[in-house]
């Protein structure tokens, strides 16, 4: 985080939320539905974190909110969703190809083919969107409440809390012009994947592989170590009648012969390589390391790809402007979702406080996990997204609220997100009307 620096204006907010991917945009619809006074704050041009500007631009099937329903649905309404179903594509090399079907209903999606289902051969359907047509509807949402502001290629980057620890009393932010606004909230949500306010506030973090002895969790190992979620650089292809040829890398790239590719059959799809670059890849080469090394490896992925036959018709349209990331910083909470939580599911959870409900696989790219399959649904408590200590005004509802590092490589698809999202900006919007801490509304 840099220093403070003198504000040229001050806005005010019942409730200011800090990114404006799945879970920022979740919180920020529900909270101004709610009659709140919202800001919402994003670095990139487009809303939609990584689902919009990374292009991991598919909801795995799973379970979502009204708020998620309602997004697919008006995005579909203008050509920019559908529900993918699993095709054949003519190579021996690992590939999912999810192609949008006009008859596939919505609900299909929100249901994994979890271990029994197997022996059924249900197949799973996942949601594919287009990047800008998130970010359209969410805006179009956001509007419609009246009481909403998106302040867009704006960063956050300073946080005062009160004396105490237990407020936060401002923060700072920088437009792409480098005006700096001072914003003041009664509540503030951290959305930003990587917890920026939340570390910038002193909240304590864990980052990598849990220790057996943090949660005693079976699938822990004995010690904790930097081991990080693979980071993925996906990138759109468009159809073409004369499509440009990627030449063939100078210097041997290494790249993954695989890919999970989303879309529609004769227009826009997205490809992800799955693993590109090893999670701790951004701590010790930095982000723009990462995005010049990333972008190599994807066109030297394309070029191969490009020899399918199922992609000799298509392009290379666009590199996604920002990293997929999937692991960085995880908050510790008031309550930490964990390895008993997931796989014991809600059958046997005695939480009085869940307010999201999950099912998709530990899910660990690149860093020595596999795919290990939940057996039933499991709940996230809403003590999940406070800080532990004693703090009145703060929230957490992204990839970096409380969970353990294998209870997170569950939770963190995007539908989950707007779930959480979906509570948070509930929980403050009821804290502000009560004049409460956010710890003591009616869950």
């Amino acid at each position: 985080m840099r220093p403070a620096r003198p504000a040229a204006k001050e806005l005010q907010a019942d409730v200011c939320i800090v990114g404006g991917g799945s879970g920022g945009v979740g919180a920020a619809i529900a909270a101004a539905r709610e009659g709140a006074r919202v800001i919402l704050v994003e670095r990139l041009r487009r809303l939609g974190g990584t689902g919009a500007n990374a292009f991991v631009s598919n909801w795995e099937p799973g379970p979502g909110c009204s708020i998620a329903e309602e997004m697919y649905r008006r995005m579909k309404a203008i050509g920019g969703a559908g529900v993918g179903k699993s095709q054949p594509v003519q190579t021996d090399a690992p590939m999912g190809f999810l192609m949008v079907s006009e008859a596939e209903p919505y609900e299909s999606s929100l249901v994994r083919a979890l271990p029994g289902d197997r022996q059924r051969k249900r197949v799973p359907y996942s949601v594919s969107f287009k990047p800008d047509a998130f970010d359209k509807v969410a805006r179009q949402m956001l509007a419609e409440t009246g009481s909403a502001t998106v302040l867009d290629e704006t960063t956050f980057f300073h946080a005062e809390p009160n004396a105490e620890k237990t407020r936060v009393e401002s923060i700072l932010v920088e437009d792409s012009r480098g005006g700096v606004a001072r914003i003041r909230a009664k509540v503030f949500i951290d959305s930003t994947g990587e917890v920026w306010l939340a570390r910038a506030l002193g909240c304590e973090t864990v980052l990598g592989v849990d220790p057996r002895s943090r949660f005693n969790e079976p699938s822990a190992p004995e010690e904790g170590s930097l081991q990080l979620n693979a980071i993925t650089r996906c990138y759109m292809i468009v159809p073409s009648d004369a499509p440009k040829r990627q030449p063939a890398p100078e210097t041997k790239v290494e790249f993954p012969r695989a890919a999970f590719v989303t879309g529609w059959m004769d227009g826009m799809r997205m490809v992800n390589m799955m693993p590109t670059l090893p999670g701790k890849a951004l701590f010790d080469l930095g982000y723009e390391e990462c995005m010049r090394r990333s972008e190599q490896i994807v066109r030297a992925h394309w070029h191969w790809l490009q020899q399918v036959p199922e992609f000799q018709g298509y392009e290379l349209a666009e590199i996604a402007p920002m990293l997929g990331i999937r692991e960085s910083h995880r908050l510790v909470a008031r309550y930490v979702l964990n390895e008993h939580d997931v796989t014991g599911g809600l059958p046997n959870q005695q939480h009085p406080d869940i307010i999201t409900v999950a099912d998709h696989p530990c899910d660990i790219h690149g860093a020595g996990g596999g795919l290990g399959e939940v057996n039933t649904a499991y709940g996230i408590p809403y003590r999940c997204l406070i800080p532990a200590g004693a703090w009145e005004n703060l929230l957490v509802a992204c990839r970096g609220a409380g969970f353990s590092k294998i209870a997170a490589s569950s939770v963190r698809l995007q539908r989950t997100m707007i779930q959480l999202g979906h509570a948070a900006g509930m929980a403050a919007a009821m804290a502000v009307k009560a004049g409460a801490a956010v710890d003591r509304i009616n869950v």
